[in-house]
């Protein structure tokens, strides 16, 4: 039986994790470079795969290839599920599916779904990604699709 504190760190340190998954998320679809900068050691990598080039090391270089990500696809829209996390001590991995419908600029709109692999450390009493990779399991350009409502939608043609 561990400790109340201990089990009260482990219950702390989920929520923290699976705030700085959602915060990824939510900082590529508003493109909040504070946000996504706040997710990193200054030695952190982000591997998005063969599909979107080397791994990026380094808080410089993964806000570079934020900023070709946005160019290249200006419109996101990340859905983050089923994450499972474990923690040990000051260290931790998450395995969290995507959904992710963007807007390409050569592809137009298109459906994304992969997993995500996140490795999570605790330095000076701060969770921040150590390293995430993404497996890419489709990217699908969807034909004929159009947004009739929203803030995205084209307005109506006279």
């Amino acid at each position: 039986m561990t400790t109340i504190e201990a089990r009260l760190d482990k219950i702390e340190s989920r929520i923290e994790i699976e705030e700085l998954v959602s915060k990824y998320a939510q900082s590529f679809d508003r493109h909040d470079r504070d946000m996504l900068r706040g997710l990193w050691f200054e030695d952190s990598v982000l591997n998005l795969g063969s599909n979107f080039g080397e791994p990026f090391k380094g808080i410089d270089n993964i806000m570079a290839a934020a900023e070709t990500l946005w160019a290249k696809t200006p419109k996101m829209h990340h859905w983050m599920a089923n994450s499972i996390v474990v923690i040990d001590g000051e260290t931790a991995r998450a395995e969290t599916a995507l959904d992710c419908f963007v807007i390409d600029s050569e592809d137009g709109p298109t459906q994304v779904g992969g997993l995500y692999t996140d490795h999570f450390e605790r330095r000076e009493g701060v969770w921040k990604i150590k390293l995430r990779e993404f497996d890419l399991h489709y990217w699908a350009p969807v034909s004929g699709w159009s947004a009739a409502a929203g803030a995205d939608a084209e307005p109506a043609k006279a």
